[in-house]
């Protein structure tokens, strides 16, 4: 008679350096960047271990981003900027709730829309929840380091996460945060039809101050790469301009990947 297999020694991949380093990710680095590749390298050696179907994503991916000074041509023109490793959601909502919505030292806020490569998942958070053996040890884990499974169970599941080999293309800009200008344009962006624009516009004329006339929101999809094609077709002219003139020409300081991000791709 055959002895029952031993699991005394059984060992969870869900161990404490793999929560701590989750932990770590989800807490966040407040800006600083050069703390953010640190945990970073450590959280990408623990999921390195996780079993395939915590590594993969079926469904399309969103980030919102601001743009700074010098990355709208690699974005655009290049249509790939690779920014190291980075939160996705598999929730578009999320996405555009994610902190606020204008920031005065970016050029714009925008929302990508990315169906990520197997190659490119470093874990997908929301299966780590589906899995009885992972929310066990999170709660084991209190009694390891109360502080960092208080994290990993305030976050929970709540922002559908996905951490991704992040690569950033103008030709997956799905919104774009625009500034409403005028009365049609907060109606174009409402979709109201025109039998219901008459009685507000009376009341909008009658009472300025009564509706925000410079209201900052996303743009649909179909607006937003309509405006994307048009920035590439601005710049693209400038370019053969300057060329035909034997000018230099300057889209301000020109984002290059730093090397300390590079070792993620």
């Amino acid at each position: 008679m055959e002895n029952d297999a031993d699991t005394s020694g059984y060992q969870s991949v869900f161990d404490c350096d793999f929560l701590s380093a989750l932990s770590e990710w989800q807490k966040g680095w407040n800006e600083d960047q050069d703390r953010r590749r640190e945990i970073a390298d450590i959280l990408l050696v623990q999921c390195d271990r996780l079993p395939i179907k915590f590594r993969q994503v079926e469904t399309p991916c969103y980030r919102k981003r601001f743009i700074m000074a010098g990355e709208i041509v690699p974005i655009m023109l290049d249509d790939d900027m690779f920014e190291g490793i980075a939160s996705w959601t598999t929730n578009l909502n999320s996405a555009k709730g994610f902190k606020e919505i204008l920031r005065h030292d970016s050029k714009f806020a925008c929302v990508f829309k990315h169906t990520a490569k197997k190659e490119e998942v470093i874990v997908n958070i929301s299966s780590l929840w589906q899995d009885s053996e992972f929310v066990r040890e999170v709660y084991n884990f209190q009694e390891v380091d109360s502080e960092k499974a208080r994290v990993l169970l305030n976050f929970r599941d709540k922002q559908s996460e996905v951490v991704l080999r992040s690569t950033l293309r103008g030709s997956e800009l799905e919104h774009i945060v625009s500034i409403s200008k005028s009365f049609d344009e907060i109606c174009d962006m409402a979709n109201m039809p025109e039998s219901e624009r008459e009685k507000l516009g009376k009341d909008y004329y009658k009472n300025p101050n009564g509706i925000p006339i410079q209201m900052p929101t996303f743009a649909s999809s179909e607006a937003t790469k309509a405006a994307v094609q048009k920035t590439i077709n601005t710049m693209i002219d400038k370019i053969k301009k300057a060329r035909e003139e034997g000018k230099s020409l300057d889209f301000g300081s020109y984002y290059r990947t730093e090397n300390k991000n590079l070792k993620h791709k």
